[in-house]
């Protein structure tokens, strides 16, 4: 797989943040890298710039490089300070009307940007990232603080690789997972824990599930979320409950699927629901349809 590749750096208030974009179509969709562990161009990522008449701009946050270099201690604020980023590189950039795609942390990214609502934003695709549930008690661990356990001590690092990816069977789905357990082992071993941020969980403000619900329902732009069945960390009752809450929102959840596998063992179906969202002809399904596409 192979497509157009520009890069660079903008400087936004004391960081410089790095950004590739891939592919060539106009309507851009943004999207922000989770963290150090994974390939500066997700599969996924580079799937979804493989689709017609699309561009992916793919941002690195602030802080998740895993350079030794200090950073502001944000606290609970680090998501806020994300979506700010991702808003600000996109006006830099001149990007006045986009989509934001997010997975894991980079989708959590993406639900404060969607109620700040930027100008150019017109809707959101979450991927393995609705806020947690509040009811059930404390907020789970993150997925940053499962990989500072986890760095430079391989029995952890290989359960945490596991717990995120139920069994299969299919060839091409094993050869790409050998292929992503080999990087993620790698890039642990020169990883500095203390270097990455404490994220944190979405919506740090909220202590209830009806106050998520109830924040959540201030989302005004088209919104796809998307999981999968056997997700541990993003379980499909988080996503629903998202949904749930977000007027006109879809749902989308994909059996045999765990935290990690849409994304790089095998987005195929992933992306073909993308496709679905972004079409210009999904507004015709609407009684009341509009000529244009109901997100760009």
């Amino acid at each position: 797989m192979s497509g157009h590749e520009t890069s660079g750096v903008v400087a936004v208030e004391g960081a410089e943040l790095r950004w590739r974009r891939l592919g060539r179509g106009e309507r851009t969709v943004v999207a922000a890298h989770q963290g150090p562990g994974g390939p500066p161009r997700p599969l996924w990522l580079r799937m979804l710039a493989e689709v017609p008449g699309l561009n992916v701009l793919s941002l690195e946050l602030r802080g998740t490089d895993g350079s030794p270099r200090s950073h502001e201690d944000l606290g609970d604020r680090w998501y806020e300070r994300w979506a700010a980023d991702v808003a600000r590189v996109a006006d830099v950039l001149g990007e006045t009307s986009y989509v934001y795609a997010g997975a894991s942390h980079g989708a959590v990214v993406g639900w404060h940007l969607a109620l700040a609502r930027p100008p150019g934003l017109r809707a959101l695709v979450s991927v393995v990232g609705a806020p947690h549930g509040r009811d059930a008690g404390p907020g789970r661990s993150s997925g940053w603080e499962q990989r500072r356990a986890a760095a430079h001590d391989r029995r952890p690092a290989e359960e945490i690789f596991a717990s995120m990816r139920p069994p299969t069977s299919d060839p091409l789905r094993l050869r790409r997972r050998a292929k992503a357990r080999e990087r993620y082992l790698k890039s642990l071993e020169t990883l500095d824990p203390e270097t990455l941020p404490r994220a944190g969980v979405a919506l740090p403000h909220l202590r209830t599930d009806a106050e998520v619900a109830a924040e959540l329902r201030r989302v005004d732009v088209p919104v796809l979320v998307a999981g999968g069945m056997q997700d541990r960390l993003c379980r499909p009752e988080d996503n629903l409950r998202a949904a749930a809450a977000v007027p006109g929102a879809r749902l989308v959840l994909f059996q045999d699927h765990g935290h990690s596998t849409l994304l790089d063992e095998e987005p195929e179906p992933l992306i073909d629901q993308i496709r679905l969202f972004l079409s210009p002809t999904a507004a015709n399904d609407r009684p009341d349809h509009e000529e244009s596409s109901p997100c760009l």
